[in-house]
């Protein structure tokens, strides 16, 4: 697994990200925000590094963790230009995560482009994709807002 690439120099100071785990990015938001650090640090007694992303967790994982980032990587959000080994500063009291990386690095890095997401593999996650929101508004199909109090008033009588 990537996790254990010596080359990433992980340790125990570091956050570890996951992207590409939201609506759009992985079609229902998948929980897989619960990694483990590398095998080296867990050999060395470190159980858990904290962890940032887009995706949502299983309430078995122990990481001290920050999820529901919006906008989410694949819709543009600050995760699609983030780097391996970018500097991120975490302030618990506003609710705020700030990559460290100069404005015209990360104007560079959009050039490029979004990160690339697996396409749809059937009708009904195209649909999905095409009408989700983010999680910070619940992740719910926006089309179907309009009709989340529909037996305050029905339209005819159905007996």
């Amino acid at each position: 697994a990537r996790i254990n690439d010596a080359a990433l120099n992980i340790d125990e100071d570091c956050m570890l990200v996951i992207r590409g785990a939201g609506p759009l990015g992985w079609p229902g938001s998948a929980e897989v925000v619960n990694m483990q650090p590398p095998d080296a640090l867990i050999r060395r007694g470190v159980k858990s590094l904290p962890t940032l992303g887009d995706g949502r967790q299983s309430g078995t994982s122990d990481s001290p963790s920050i999820l529901n980032a919006s906008p989410e990587s694949a819709a543009g959000g600050g995760l699609a230009w983030l780097r391996t080994g970018d500097t991120v500063r975490v302030d618990l009291n506003t609710g705020r995560c700030d990559m460290l990386v100069a404005d015209d690095e990360i104007a560079r890095r959009k050039l490029q482009g979004l990160p690339p997401v697996p396409a749809s593999q059937t009708p009904w996650q195209a649909l999905y994709r095409a009408h989700v929101g983010q999680l910070d508004s619940g992740g719910c199909l926006e089309m179907a807002v309009p009709y989340q109090r529909v037996a305050d008033k029905l339209p005819r009588h159905n007996h």
